[in-house]
């Protein structure tokens, strides 16, 4: 398989700099699991996508500091392309501002979240299991970072996860359209070293909370796992651009 992933983090901070970019982090996390499928990272951040006859089989959208409420030319440009995939039943997994995308771009309603920023983890729960979730686990936890969340979901998408916090944190359009709000591409190390750079960012509270919750283990690789099965479901009256 060959699979596009689109790096949307504009953050270019110091911290930033000592890791790969989210689009890598995705490939380190698929790559391992197939070796033999081909990842190319286009950098959506700035402006630049595959073409449309790309031949690609499935889509990553990572996370970013933006919004999906920005503006800015190249948020304007991924949601036409996220309407695009829709349109073609291209199979795409949305992380954090990926997820929020998906749902903003199909008409849903993205604000901030009415319990403020979580930083930590957070565990989703499951409450319609997909075949290519195996192994089967109704309750997944993943790193987590953010203030904004899916508020109110487009009509052709529908809540397979969440908790009290983010009812809407797992999200499906159709079988073509699988989202988290969470970060399967975050390992410990870039967290850690998140908590110590933006400390600034939140409250004293919320960051000694974050720092015990980070320690806690994640399915990460998990959810991997599920992404890359996810990718290999077939699918019935799949329309492939061509």
């Amino acid at each position: 398989m060959r699979i596009a992933v689109l790096n949307n983090n504009t953050n270019r901070s110091a911290c930033a700099q000592q890791f790969p970019d989210d689009g890598h982090k995705v490939v380190a996390g698929l790559q391992p699991l197939r070796p033999g499928w081909t990842f190319d990272v286009w950098q959506a951040r700035d402006g630049v996508l595959p073409p449309e006859t790309a031949a690609y089989d499935g889509y990553v959208l990572t996370g970013s500091v933006a919004s999906v409420n920005d503006t800015a030319p190249w948020v304007l440009q991924l949601a036409d392309r996220v309407r695009w995939l829709h349109s073609h039943r291209v199979p795409t997994v949305g992380l954090c501002f990926g997820h929020q995308m998906m749902a903003h771009a199909l008409g849903g309603r993205v604000g901030f979240s009415p319990g403020g920023w979580r930083v930590g983890n957070a565990t989703t729960h499951f409450n319609e299991l997909q075949p290519w979730m195996q192994p089967a686990q109704p309750r997944v936890t993943l790193f987590a970072v953010h203030q904004e969340q899916v508020l109110q979901l487009p009509a052709q998408a529908r809540a397979i996860g969440g908790d009290a916090f983010a009812p809407a944190a797992a999200l499906m359009v159709g079988q073509h359209f699988f989202s988290t709000q969470y970060h399967p591409e975050f390992d410990l190390s870039f967290m850690r070293a998140l908590l110590a750079s933006d400390a600034a960012e939140w409250s004293a509270d919320t960051v000694q909370q974050a720092g015990l919750l980070v320690e806690q283990p994640v399915h990460a690789a998990l959810f991997m796992q599920w992404m890359a099965q996810f990718f290999e479901q077939p699918r019935s009256g799949e329309c492939k651009p061509t």
